[in-house]
């Protein structure tokens, strides 16, 4: 019996050496879900900032393709005009030697900046005087149009024609302060202060060209400076090295909360047997359900306001180009007088254009904004009597009649803004839908405690499929319509916990439109024991 029992407790693992084998290995998956954890965390990094970096180089190179395009063209048509100019004082001196009075003149009915002549005896002509920094050297003289950028003009040296031998060339010149301005903001630095101004970047520069394997692929460098933490990526460009550097502040601190994770655990484990270790392990598992759980929370909540912020950067970057374009365009039309009429329809056309991209932004940027009420008490049939005195001129004009009969006088909470916004929204829909004419009919009444507004018109050119669909963002029988405006119309009407149905009538010819807001019933019999009602 005793040699059964030496043979047999040999044999058995001890319980202590069981605990520390356990112990261990659970050590050691602990780790390795660390180590696996980071390898993520930096891979993500990894990822993230190269995409940002390249989205950011392929502004950049898109910016200065647009920007030297936009200059080639503009250059195109001051040489143009420029030499038209020239053509015509040189044939003007060809006649009879022009003077300095008679050259002012000349500029002043011309809109140029300056004239000089250089004549072959070395004499130079010029009005006003000083207007160059300095006098071009004619033999040196091209066909491109040049800038003086402490006048702020732009200059063509001319050669004369040199059989008639009065002249050796003519320097033109005009007001060019809005190009040169306009270069200045479409330039590289220019961008590159705007980019390093957006969250999440820390700056943007160009250096020098580095010599790398054409194979190569960008690489991220985490740089730590001054209590800021930065994914530097390096990226090729045909002007050098594009240098981005992105916040790395989240990486890192998700980098630090895995590795206090880690030696908390680990200095749990270490200190307690196989009961508090399998303890131990539970609550891991479920702490790492927790935190993919929020993750999974977070991510949705960085969805939703990417929407936001993406609207807004679109809104930003968009309008402003179509604002420099609006100016640009319309500057042309005023002072290129050598247009022909087929140029300025296209001038105008893309005027129309700038003028419609503008409209859209401007309503995508209305329809994603939070809608936050200001209730106050207001009076929805002086409200909707309003909109309809802002729109009779409107419909006067374009031959279309307006049907009004607002019955009750009943008072609603909401805020006067938005429901005003609400209202002309849907007349200026009624009056959209009839370019050729019509009616607009409006009825207001009381119905089981709510306020009831009616407004429809004829005009509906729906397919019977699409009928559900009126109402939705992005959804419009339009050809230039956006679809956002009657989305608008439902979240306003929404905001005040009304309803909005969209329907056409029996017949299927007239687009309803019905609107239901609740009745503020005790303000009401206070007004009408005051006699204000």
């Amino acid at each position: 019996m005793q040699q059964f029992t030496y043979l047999t407790h040999p044999s058995r693992l001890p319980s202590w050496m069981a605990n520390l084998f356990f112990f261990g290995l659970l050590i050691a998956i602990v780790l390795a879900v660390f180590l696996w954890q980071l390898h993520l965390v930096d891979k993500s990094l990894q990822h993230n900032a190269l995409e940002r970096s390249r989205l950011v180089t392929g502004v950049i190179e898109a910016n200065l393709r647009n920007a030297e395009l936009a200059s080639d063209t503009i250059n195109e048509i001051i040489t143009g005009f420029l030499d038209e100019k020239a053509h015509f004082i040189d044939y003007l001196d060809s006649i009879e030697p022009l003077h300095t009075k008679e050259l002012a003149a000349l500029c002043d009915q011309t809109n140029l900046v300056g004239v000089t002549l250089v004549r072959p005896s070395g004499k130079v002509i010029s009005t006003p005087d000083n207007w160059l920094t300095s006098v071009p050297d004619c033999m040196e003289s091209t066909s491109n149009v040049q800038y003086d950028k402490n006048h702020k003009t732009s200059y063509l040296v001319h050669p004369a024609n040199h059989a008639a031998g009065y002249l050796t060339c003519v320097i033109i010149g005009i007001d060019a302060a809005g190009i040169i301005e306009l270069q200045k903001k479409t330039s590289l630095p220019e961008l590159l202060q705007i980019l390093s101004s957006l969250p999440g970047i820390n700056y943007i520069r160009i250096a020098g060209a580095k010599k790398q394997a054409p194979d190569n692929q960008p690489q991220v460098k985490l740089i730590s400076k001054d209590g800021m933490v930065t994914a530097e990526t390096r990226m090729p460009m045909a002007t050098g090295t594009l240098v981005v550097g992105l916040d790395a502040k989240r990486f890192i601190r998700r980098r630090n909360d895995l590795r206090r994770q880690f030696i908390f655990f680990g200095c749990l484990l270490t200190g307690v047997g196989l009961f508090f270790s399998w303890i131990l392990y539970r609550y891991q598992r479920r702490d790492l359900a927790r935190t993919r759980n929020f993750e999974r929370i977070m991510a949705k909540e960085h969805e939703s306001a990417s929407l936001g912020r993406a609207t807004a950067t679109i809104a930003h970057e968009v309008r402003n180009p179509l604002n420099a374009i609006n100016m640009g365009l319309q500057r042309l039309q005023m002072e290129a007088d050598t247009l022909n009429a087929e140029e300025h329809e296209l001038i105008n056309a893309m005027l129309e254009a700038v003028t419609r991209t503008g409209t859209i932004v401007t309503e995508l940027q209305r329809f994603t904004r939070d809608l936050h009420p200001d209730k106050q008490p207001l009076e929805l049939k002086s409200l909707v009597r309003q909109q309809i005195a802002l729109y009779r001129p409107v419909c006067q004009e374009q031959g279309i009649e307006i049907d009004a009969d607002l019955q009750d006088e009943g008072w609603i909470e909401g805020d006067r803004e938005l429901l005003s916004e609400l209202v002309e929204n849907l007349l200026k829909n009624g009056v959209e839908a009839q370019p050729d004419g019509g009616m607009i009919i409006i009825r207001l009444h009381r119905d089981n405690g709510r306020m009831v507004l009616v407004i429809s018109n004829p005009g509906l050119n729906v397919a019977a499929e699409d009928i559900h669909r009126l109402g939705d963002p992005y959804f419009s029988t339009k050809v230039r319509g956006s679809g956002l405006g009657l989305a608008l119309c439902r979240r306003i009407v929404e905001a005040h916990q009304g309803t909005m149905h969209i329907q056409p009538d029996a017949a299927g010819k007239h687009f309803i439109i019905q609107v239901k807001l609740s009745v503020m019933e005790n303000f009401c019999n206070r007004e009408r024991k005051r006699g204000r009602i």
